[in-house]
């Protein structure tokens, strides 16, 4: 038998984040591992320290004792490990300034890009830091784990995203379907159904991201299955897929567009159907200050969106998911 000191960390992260999920799927879900990986690092666990720490019953997990007792170690470490972070990441931070960020790719492109160069020169010596990421529950973790300050995100969801984290939101957008000038002329001023819409080849982000998922639920209300022909990781992407006439793309229409669109030679298609409007948010952990850096830059983000005037979204003015 070992002494709990000795254990690994990361099987005890495991453990724990078993506990506080409820179930070892969910656990490998949010520590984006396999459940058999989660299974065998629980039992190594239960080997190691000669005991076990969960009883099984209808397919439900209940802590022994022991378990109970390894549990609130683990949960003491995990804090201790996450106020020694903290406290490193402010002495880094008073030393040398650093603001970290993550988006998806087509928000930096498009939104972000040009703020952080504003924020840039009024701060020049605060080191900038942007993490990139497409999917949801990914993009997420990164502000759960502290990786990220702020995550910036595109999202149709109308309620709570993460309860855990607290959020603003940012702006609007509308979801838009585009199509080359050069390639689809037939469709030009047609008010077209969901159903004409999807005669034709679909180009759209891959399952994992909130535009795909949302569309494919759409469509699958209608009585269609999407008829997704070209799946991108990027909006950048399905951009130019769609300026090369490959297909339909599934975009955003934004309400304040902080750039010139990259939407030259696509029209915005007419649709019959109501398409669903999203937010443009921004989230930052609940349990702790946000850091002086990522506040002046929310700030100067605000400042941005209420000095832009007012007006309704017009065809052109893509933006990312």
């Amino acid at each position: 038998m070992r002494a709990l000191s000795d254990v690994s960390l990361d099987l005890l992260r495991v453990f724990e984040r078993v506990v506080r999920t409820g179930s070892m799927t969910a656990a490998a879900r949010t520590l984006f591992i396999t459940q058999p990986a989660v299974s065998h690092a629980v039992s190594q666990l239960e080997q190691l320290l000669d005991c076990r720490l969960f009883e099984r019953a209808s397919r439900r997990l209940f802590l022994t004792d022991e378990g109970r007792a390894v549990y609130e170690a683990a949960s003491r470490a995990r804090e201790a490990i996450a106020q020694g972070e903290r406290a490193l990441q402010e002495v880094r931070a008073r030393k040398t300034g650093l603001l970290r960020i993550g988006c998806p790719f087509l928000i930096l492109q498009t939104c972000l890009t040009p703020l952080l160069a504003a924020f840039h020169k009024k701060h020049p010596d605060v080191r900038l830091q942007v993490e990139i990421e497409n999917r949801m529950q990914p993009m997420l973790e990164l502000v759960r784990s502290r990786k990220v300050d702020l995550l910036f995100l595109a999202t149709p969801e109308p309620g709570a995203v993460a309860p855990d984290l607290d959020s603003e939101t940012l702006g609007r957008f509308q979801y838009a379907f585009f199509a080359s000038r050069a390639h689809y002329p037939q469709l030009d001023r047609r008010r077209l159904s969901l159903e004409e819409i999807n005669a034709h080849p679909i180009v759209i982000l891959r399952p994992g991201n909130n535009t795909r998922d949302y569309l494919d639920r759409l469509f699958a209300d209608a009585g269609l299955k999407l008829n997704a022909q070209w799946e991108t990781k990027t909006m950048a992407l399905t951009e130019e897929f769609t300026k090369a006439g490959l297909g339909i793309g599934a975009m955003l229409v934004s309400e304040h567009p902080i750039v010139r669109p990259h939407t030259e030679g696509l029209m915005k298609l007419r649709c019959s159907a109501a398409l669903p409007q999203g937010r443009y948010m921004a989230f930052h952990r609940r349990d702790e200050a946000l850091a002086d850096t990522a506040r002046i830059f929310l700030d100067m983000v605000h400042q941005h969106l209420e000095a832009m005037p007012s007006r309704r979204s017009r065809p052109g003015k893509s933006a990312p998911a």
